[in-house]
């Protein structure tokens, strides 16, 4: 048999070049040349993988440390978190619970407290969840020792269960809370499991002085924070109430020094804003709802006038909702039938700020050069017109700029965003579109906004109602505090309507009292209807024993009010109206009078959702009353000031209903 013949192998053995015959010799001579580089840069190599491994890792624990900082009540990423306690057991009685105090940056532990402390320190506290009203139903027991993963004394109902397995999220129709000194804050977000900026959520509190308290569902809670009111609290508060109120002791009745005083605006103010082309235009419609609604279209068409330097150009007077028609419960209607600006507003003083024309006025100006039609003559313009609305529309167009979805950045988008560090407001920007006017829009000789009125007689971006604080954004700090001392001063009411107040304030004296708007008819969200008892619980940590209240209501019936009556002196319209005997005024004007005599209260609690609530802060604001907070009758206070700020609005660009502070703070 042929032996095989054994073929050569190339490579390298022991360190000696075997014999390799054929073309893979060339090959092999070259590895065992380069094989000792090839070691060195592959060890090279695997150093350099490993050192970027460990500096990857330090730079994520850096990031992970300074995420999760110690303290924070957050559960750190390198260990297990200890979990929580089963729901209603109590944990052993040795578990320290750290206290957290309200300044910290996630805003969601707010246990005042030392650093840390035991469960000894508090009373013991409990609250019952129930999945039906008063106090009914599945329940589920919640005490103060519960832990959440961002909180203490907190409970979060986000992918909590009653006993039978049914979601407590979304089931929970009344709570009651239990424990001496006890105090219950609800919220409308999960602050236990997620962060929040501070405040945000806040719904109302329960006393076990509440008994069994019903939910509101359109304002469902699913977070829960014990409080404690400590004895030194209470008794402060007790020894500041005994006081009295100090206004009181030496009241100011004089109608004169009230009228110095309620009257904001300095009629010898002097406008610097440079006024533009005078054969420009802005044109605008009346908003359709009642009237602050008006008053919020309005502010934003002067605001339009105002930065862009034109004329701006009024409406033919019309009928007003629940002015001139409507469900009106106060007064009935007007046998006048349509309203004009100039009724609720000091447009003689305006016109110091900016250059104003009537519908009619523009007309006759302008007639030949924008060959305006003649059926606009005469008095066609001095009453309702619908054929000028739709003229305005298919001639010069409309800008569906709702400051609810739009937010106007002056001088220009480009402009305002250049700079990083300059006088952004990004939460009055947050999920609203950035938008300029353009020279190609400014190169028009009108700019019209139709409220109500889009091209189908639709609504939607055709309305114009929001804070005017935020309807435009300056890049221009200087600008921006120049606008809001020409609003202060400029945009106000007519003189009557302060004269008239400000003798039914020196009736009862100014800030010798509280004043309080409780809508109760023609609002039509109706969850924040409530009887006279719960706003006398709500607002009772604040008020002197037996102090004054003003109530400005649209509510008929007169014994509505016999709770308050019970403990408070109480005056309304009809107590006061006599006072301002001899002024004259229109009786479409009272509701604008009542929201100045509001304004001269030491306090003020609103309506929520109620713009005409809203205005009288911005005023009170304004004015410099004793407290400018913005309160409403519709929470529940407790007199605990950690606690109750968080009642405090927070102004987002899209909540047209909260005034924003900065109005009458950033003046300077």
């Amino acid at each position: 048999m042929r032996e095989r013949r054994r073929p050569y192998r190339s490579g390298v053995r022991r360190g000696r070049l075997v014999k390799v015959k054929g073309a893979g010799g060339a090959v092999s001579r070259w590895l065992a040349r380069c094989m000792p580089c090839v070691w060195c840069t592959s060890l090279q190599l695997l150093t350099t993988i490993f050192t970027l491994v460990v500096i990857a890792l330090c730079i994520f624990l850096g990031f992970l440390l300074h995420k999760f900082p110690p303290g924070t009540g957050s559960p750190s990423p390198l260990k297990t978190p200890r979990p929580a306690p089963p729901l209603d057991v109590k944990p052993s009685r040795s578990i320290p619970i750290p206290l957290v105090d309200s300044s910290t940056k996630s805003g969601v532990e707010m246990a005042k407290g030392p650093a840390s402390s035991t469960v000894d320190d508090w009373p013991e506290q409990k609250f019952i969840l129930y999945s039906e009203a008063n106090c009914r139903g599945r329940a589920h027991t919640v005490h103060n020792t519960h832990i959440e993963q961002k909180c203490t004394k907190c409970f979060d109902t986000c992918a909590k269960k009653f006993a039978d397995s049914t979601p407590i999220q979304g089931n929970i129709a009344s709570v009651q809370v239990f424990g001496e000194h006890s105090v219950v804050s609800l919220w409308a977000v999960c602050k236990g499991t997620w962060r929040y900026p501070e405040g945000e959520g806040f719904l109302t509190t329960v006393f076990p002085t509440d008994g069994c308290h019903n939910i509101n569902i359109n304002w469902p809670p699913v977070h829960f924070e014990f409080h404690l009111q400590s004895k030194l609290e209470i008794a402060k508060k007790l020894n500041v109430k005994k006081q009295g109120n100090p206004y009181e002791k030496n009241p100011i009745k004089d109608p004169q020094q009230v009228m110095n005083k309620i009257a904001y605006y300095s009629s010898a103010a002097v406008p610097n804003h440079p006024r533009g082309d005078p054969n420009k235009y802005i044109t605008f419609l009346k908003d359709c709802g009642g009237f602050n609604n008006i008053r919020m279209g309005f502010e934003h068409a002067i605001l339009m006038a105002w930065v862009t330097k034109r004329t701006l150009v009024l409406p033919p007077p019309e009928g007003w909702y629940l002015i001139d028609f409507g469900p009106i419960k106060r007064g009935g209607s007007y046998s006048k039938g349509q309203t004009d600006f100039k009724e609720y507003f000091d447009m003689e003083h305006m016109m110091k700020g900016i250059s104003v024309l009537t519908a009619k006025e523009f007309y006759e100006k302008e007639k030949s050069r924008l060959s305006l039609p003649d059926k606009f003559g005469g008095d066609a313009l001095t009453r309702k017109n619908d054929e000028w609305k739709a003229y305005l529309f298919n001639n010069f167009g409309g800008q569906a700029w709702t400051p609810l979805k739009n937010v106007i950045l002056d001088p220009s988008v480009q402009e305002y965003m250049r700079n990083p560090h300059g006088n952004k407001k990004d939460d009055l920007m947050k999920g609203k579109r950035p938008i300029d006017f353009g020279q190609d829009l400014l190169s028009k000789t009108v700019i019209h906004f139709p409220s109500c009125h889009g091209p189908h007689g639709d609504q939607g971006d055709y309305r114009f109602l929001g804070q005017i604080s935020n309807a435009v954004l300056f890049a221009d700090r200087t600008k921006e505090i120049e606008f809001k001392r020409f609003w202060k001063n400029f945009i106000h009411y007519p003189p009557q309507v302060f004269e008239a107040a400000s003798h039914m304030i020196a009736r009862m004296g100014l800030f010798s009292y509280t004043a309080i708007h409780i809508r109760r008819n023609d609002l039509q969200y109706k969850e924040v209807f409530q009887n006279a008892q719960a706003t006398l619980r709500n607002i009772d940590a604040f008020l002197y024993p037996g102090e004054t209240l003003y109530v400005a209501t649209d509510e008929t019936n007169d014994g509505f009010f016999d709770a308050l009556r019970e403990k408070h002196k109480v005056y309304q319209w009809k107590d006061v109206v006599d006072a301002a005997k001899g002024i004259q005024y229109s009786e479409k004007v009272i509701n604008i009078i009542e929201q100045t005599i509001c304004t001269g209260g030491r306090l003020f609690f609103g309506t929520q959702k109620s713009t005409f609530s809203s205005y009288i802060f911005r005023m009170r604001g304004y004015v410099g009353a004793p407290d400018t907070n913005e309160y409403w009758h519709n929470i529940h206070y407790t007199g605990i000031d950690y606690v109750d700020k968080f009642a405090q609005p927070k102004v987002t660009g899209s909540n047209y209903m909260m005034e924003d502070p900065g109005m009458w703070k950033d003046l300077e």
